[in-house]
């Protein structure tokens, strides 16, 4: 990993900031940062989908390492010695350099002063922030989309924001808030939940995808989705604390999201179920390895914290 971070800095990749300023960044510049560096751009994640992470980093440790190499752009962990540790990257190594699968990172747009907005990648590095290996000090690699540090004032940033989709403008319950709303910092003390983002990331390879083939989804794609089923699908009629139950409720949202003509509009979401990875049919043997793997992990992780 020493290696790599050299090529990098000669490539002209941004290291460790020496300063927190950063108005000089370009669009598809690599920056290095701590996660306390980064300002959320929604307010809510879906908590399930961390909780089966942190529950699979307790039966499966090495896949905390295979969630910090994917996260800058290296594929998986390929090598994880015992006493490894996510703040020392060379006691492990990666399958790649960081950035060599930079439509893998995640993303962020520098704002007024040179702060970093983070546009994806809200649940990964909560999940690591929330990880007793991570935290807020642990350093990722993230890359630039946009500079709208020139933006006039506050205001105008979120405004240049809004107009490019890249801010969640909505609540746990799906109530708009406005910008001055969206904490300041990851983590569960400051996120708050939206059960229904966190059922769309269960239906995965079950209802819908992300593009694989080069295309870049749309910011916030699992909210456009999460958002409409919130006024098809009643998660009450469902214990989201058992795991048969939770299956059913995924089963449900699945068979809603395929049914959808792939080309007319999905609600106001301003996208079809095409552009945001639908599929036309329940893909029923990923929803069985899902309710059996993934819903396990995250029922046991809920039920022991």
């Amino acid at each position: 990993m020493r290696v790599c971070a050299v090529l990098l800095l000669m490539a002209g990749m941004s290291a460790a900031a020496v300063a927190e300023d950063y108005r000089a960044a370009k669009p598809g510049e690599l920056l290095q940062v701590r996660l306390e560096q980064l300002h959320p751009t929604q307010a809510v994640v879906g908590y399930d989908q961390i909780f089966y992470k942190l529950g699979r980093f307790v039966k499966e440790p090495n896949k905390l390492f295979d969630e910090y190499c994917e996260g800058n752009g290296q594929g998986e962990s390929s090598k994880v010695p015992k006493g490894a540790s996510l703040h020392q990257p060379d006691s492990f190594s990666c399958q790649g350099a960081v950035g060599s699968r930079s439509s893998e990172m995640k993303t962020v747009v520098v704002g007024p002063e040179g702060q970093l907005y983070l546009t994806d990648g809200h649940h990964t590095f909560t999940t690591l922030w929330e990880q007793g290996q991570g935290g807020a000090q642990l350093q990722m690699w993230v890359r630039v989309t946009d500079n709208f540090s020139d933006s006039s004032d506050m205001a105008s940033f979120w405004q240049r924001m809004q107009a490019e989709r890249k801010v969640w403008l909505k609540d746990g319950q799906g109530q708009a808030i406005t910008p001055e709303q969206i904490p300041a910092q990851l983590g569960f003390a400051s996120l708050g939940n939206d059960p229904y983002r966190a059922l769309v990331y269960f239906t995965r390879e079950v209802a819908y995808d992300k593009p694989r083939s080069g295309e870049v989804a749309p910011e916030f794609l699992e909210f456009y989705w999460g958002n409409w089923l919130r006024q098809r699908l009643s998660l009450q009629d469902y214990a989201l604390d058992e795991q048969g139950s939770y299956r059913d409720a995924v089963a449900a949202a699945a068979q809603l999201m395929v049914a959808q003509e792939p080309d007319a509009a999905l609600g106001d979401s301003g996208f079809t179920p095409r552009q945001l990875g639908g599929y036309s049919s329940v893909d029923r043997k990923e929803l069985s390895k899902m309710a059996s793997k993934k819903l396990g992990y995250m029922i046991q992780y809920k039920a022991a914290r």
